[in-house]
């Protein structure tokens, strides 16, 4: 009798001890600070500040030439919440604060803002999903791109965001978060180089060394500070205007007398030019044009391409500074015709407010 109880207790101290290991596993493998690098043995992807991977909805492409390629679904996720796969015309249809962009499946063209230009590689269907070289992508968002083949990362800098480099001038350990239990995730060396970010109320500063690595060291660690680049800010659309859209109103928008005219209408013979009469060249006043959508063919890229370069050939023949979009019946066509127009004018320097409901003249 004994001996079955020293055995039952034997039996559930093993139990509890295999339990335990469980438990301690599963927190080194998922707590904050210990998490393991599940994604060492695929490529890595950095955009800026973070280790975006995790978020990779389909691995990255690399081709036998170094050439990268992110699926359509994570270049939509991380860089381009408004891109489009038009299916009539086989084409990827890009958009950025001050670019539109298309790219067909299998030709070596990107159209950038109406112009042509050839490429080095293509949009290619592999293992049935679509990927898109980014190297020739690039230039619409702005970007630069590297490919560390010895640590396998891919690092993507947005141009248009501010940088910020600094030296180490004390060696230190990189940790996965912002404190001094957490996991290692290299070390810095002196008179090393690196891409500094935000520091934490305790004193951590979140870096990125040139081989990839994220982490936090000790903000004192850093020396020499120099901004590499400034924040650009390319959106210069102003929003909340909350300006008068009737016709012939007078006032004053960012310093300047302007007047409103119901210039365009657009129905589904295209733009329609009202007759309306215009301040004359010598009088200091800026022009802001009602474009009112009501009912176009806009089902397809080709018909929005014809109609937005309609419309920027009569805004800058006009010298219009600025244009309310009118949308009277809003619908997904209508939506993605907005999308594509409005990088366009802002490359122009338009002004563009977007108004869904018409108001009461």
């Amino acid at each position: 009798m004994k001996i079955k109880i020293q055995k039952k207790k034997f039996l559930r101290n093993i139990v509890i001890g295999i339990i335990a290991l469980l438990i301690v596993a599963f927190i080194i493998n998922t707590a904050p600070g210990y998490k393991r690098n599940r994604y060492k043995d695929v490529t890595n992807l950095v955009i800026g500040d973070e280790n975006v991977t995790e978020k990779l909805q389909k691995p990255i492409y690399i081709d036998e030439n170094k050439n990268i390629y992110l699926s359509k679904e994570d270049v939509q996720q991380l860089l381009d919440k408004t891109l489009y796969y038009d299916k009539e015309s086989n084409m990827i249809i890009l958009t950025s604060e001050v670019n539109v962009a298309s790219m067909k499946i299998g030709e070596k063209i990107i159209n950038i803002n109406g112009g042509n230009k050839d490429t080095l590689n293509t949009v290619i269907l592999k293992d049935d999903v679509i990927y898109i070289p980014i190297q020739e992508i690039k230039i619409v968002y702005n970007l630069d791109v590297q490919y560390l083949a010895d640590e396998n990362i891919v690092i993507i800098d947005k141009l248009n965001k501010g940088m910020i480099k600094a030296e180490i001038d004390e060696e230190s350990t990189i940790r996965y978060k912002p404190r001094s239990l957490s996991k290692k995730l290299g070390k810095t060396r002196i008179g090393e180089t690196v891409s500094a970010f935000y520091t934490t109320s305790k004193g951590w500063r979140l870096i990125r060394t040139e081989s990839g690595i994220i982490g936090y060291v000790k903000a004192n660690v850093l020396t020499n500070e120099y901004i590499l680049r400034q924040d650009m800010n390319q959106n210069i659309e102003t929003k909340d205007l909350s300006i008068s859209i009737a016709n012939d109103t007078m006032l004053e928008i960012n310093g300047r007398k302007t007047v409103i005219k119901d210039l365009l209408t657009m129905t589904e013979e295209g733009i329609l030019l009202k007759n309306v009469e215009l301040p004359d060249e010598n009088q200091d006043i800026d022009i802001w044009a009602n474009l009112e959508i009501e009912n176009a063919k806009l089902t397809n890229y080709n018909d929005r391409t014809k109609v937005i370069k309609n419309i920027i050939s009569i805004v800058m023949k006009n010298n219009i500074k600025g244009v309310n979009i009118l949308i009277k019946n809003n619908n997904e066509e209508i939506e993605r015709f907005v999308t594509e127009l409005s990088p366009r004018l802002r490359e122009i320097g338009i002004i563009i407010n977007v108004v869904k409901e018409r108001r009461n003249k």
